[in-house]
């Protein structure tokens, strides 16, 4: 058992054990605790989906993150920050996320999904205008990020630009990563309250609680937690699937030969070499002894979604799929399961299709795929085309 599920490791002084856990298959520690990260590393595939479904392993990173790093004073002058993140059903536990989760899983479902085919190709075919009309012909903004912006304000009913919703999406994002910069925080709060203005007239959030103060707030951090989980990491997905098949005649090929399934195992093998997203983040709700490593309540673990380590020093090549979707953990797994997944997967199979139809010369312009620095996230910053 790589887990003694509930078990309170005894014993244990006031600072939890550091070092490593037990070797898997292939000799490297499926768990290890990152001195620079401050943080334990789950990288091995298969003790990541016991961890993501572990009662142990908490999803209410966002508590115990402002407590580590951000000061008691930035904690009561940004509470109304604090307490939006805290809302957001993603950082939630069973009863409590399943009751939230409930209403919007129903609004992905795959029906749902299928009915979106026809806005989603009148949104591409928009976008592929834009990347037309951009003198750099710069596939990131005009079609990845226009594309991804376009769909979650089609969904969520506001009218913002795309470059405004992937810009709050960003700004979120770096206070996120880095809660103890004040000036992250404060931009945070500005972009918070934007959005909240923005929903206030969205049709969408017409179906959920409104009643009181508290059902309103978490209403609205709940479609803003969507609005901002649909835009950074499809945007990435997007200008990732696209290269891949601008870059391998072989894949460009499968996509113009619309063959049933082709697209479709394409984008599964960019999900699962190419993960958007590097890591996600859980916290210890108890101590626990896991795969030979004594973890403390309140440590943080961060889960590898790629197919190797945490952060690795090249950004992972493409290769074929060796199978079907569940078996990468791009999306997650078990209760926290990403509910946009179909969408997301609708998105990258038509802009594929359109694109290759529309542009059936197109290449890249030389040097013109530029990697982002993000450690969190692999996404193009940018992809300029000849077409």
């Amino acid at each position: 058992m790589a887990v003694e599920s509930g078990t309170v490791v005894g014993g244990l002084g006031s600072e939890p054990a550091r070092g490593t856990g037990a070797a898997v298959e292939d000799g490297t520690p499926g768990i290890a605790w990152d001195d620079g990260l401050e943080c334990w590393v789950v990288s091995d595939p298969a003790l990541a989906r016991i961890v993501l479904k572990h009662r142990g392993f908490s999803s209410r990173t966002s508590d115990r993150s402002t407590e580590l790093y951000m000061t008691e004073q930035s904690r009561r002058e940004y509470r109304e920050l604090v307490e939006f993140l805290r809302l957001w059903f993603v950082h939630t536990d069973g009863v409590e996320h399943a009751a939230f989760r409930k209403p919007v899983q129903r609004l992905f479902s795959a029906s749902f999904t299928r009915s979106l085919a026809g806005v989603v190709e009148r949104l591409v075919d928009e976008c592929l205008d834009d990347l037309w009309a951009d003198s750099g012909h710069d596939a990131v903004p005009t079609l990845a990020e226009g594309l991804s912006a376009r769909v979650m304000a089609h969904l969520v009913g506001v009218e913002e630009e795309p470059v405004v919703l992937h810009g709050w999406s960003r700004t979120l994002s770096a206070f996120i990563a880095a809660m103890y910069r004040r000036d992250h925080a404060e931009a945070a709060t500005r972009v918070m309250r934007e959005m909240t203005a923005a929903l206030q007239g969205s049709p969408a959030l017409a179906a959920f609680p409104r009643d009181t103060p508290a059902d309103r707030a978490r209403t609205t951090a709940t479609w803003a937690m969507l609005l901002f989980g649909g835009l950074e990491t499809t945007a990435s997905l997007l200008g990732s699937c696209l290269l891949a098949v601008l870059t391998d005649r072989e894949q460009w090929e499968r996509v113009a030969g619309e063959r049933p399934g082709e697209v479709e195992a394409l984008v599964e093998s960019v999900l699962e070499r190419r993960p958007p997203l590097r890591n996600i983040g859980r916290v210890m709700a108890e101590d626990l002894l896991f795969h030979g490593a004594e973890l403390r309540r309140g440590d943080l673990v961060l889960v590898s979604l790629a197919a190797g380590g945490l952060f690795d020093a090249e950004v992972p090549g493409i290769a074929e799929s060796s199978g079907p979707g569940d078996r990468h953990l791009t999306f997650g797994f078990g209760a926290h399961y990403c509910v946009g997944a179909p969408l997301v997967r609708l998105e990258a199979a038509t802009m594929l299709r359109r694109f290759v139809r529309r542009f059936p010369d197109a290449s890249v312009a030389g040097d013109g795929a530029e990697w982002g620095e993000n450690l969190a996230y692999v996404g193009l910053d940018h992809l300029r085309l000849v077409l």
